[in-house]
C-alpha cells in the first residue's frame, strides 16, 4: 500500500522523534485525520495520557510501511 504524502509526513516525524503529543482540540484538522488513518491501518499506536492529550507512536508495521514507501513498485 503506498503512503500517502500526509501519511509519510506523520510516520517520518514519528520515527525522527519517537513520540508526539496530539490536543484533542486539534480533532477535525488534517493531523487528525491522517492519524486516524494510520491507526485504522495500524502504523501508528494512540493513547490517552490525560483528559484531551494523546501520545501517538510509531508501530513496527509503520515503520516497515516507511521502509516499502521509497521503494519503486515493481
Amino acid at each position: 500500500m503506498a503512503l500517502l504524502p500526509q501519511q509519510q509526513l506523520v510516520l517520518e516525524l514519528l520515527r525522527m522523534s519517537g513520540e508526539i503529543a496530539v490536543l484533542e482540540s486539534a480533532e477535525g484538522t488534517i493531523l487528525w485525520r491522517t492519524l486516524q488513518e494510520c491507526r485504522q491501518a495500524h502504523w501508528i499506536l494512540q493513547k490517552e495520557v490525560s483528559p484531551g492529550v494523546f501520545s501517538v507512536s510509531l508501530t513496527t508495521t509503520g515503520r516497515r510501511a516507511l521502509e516499502t514507501s521509497g521503494r519503486p513498485a515493481n
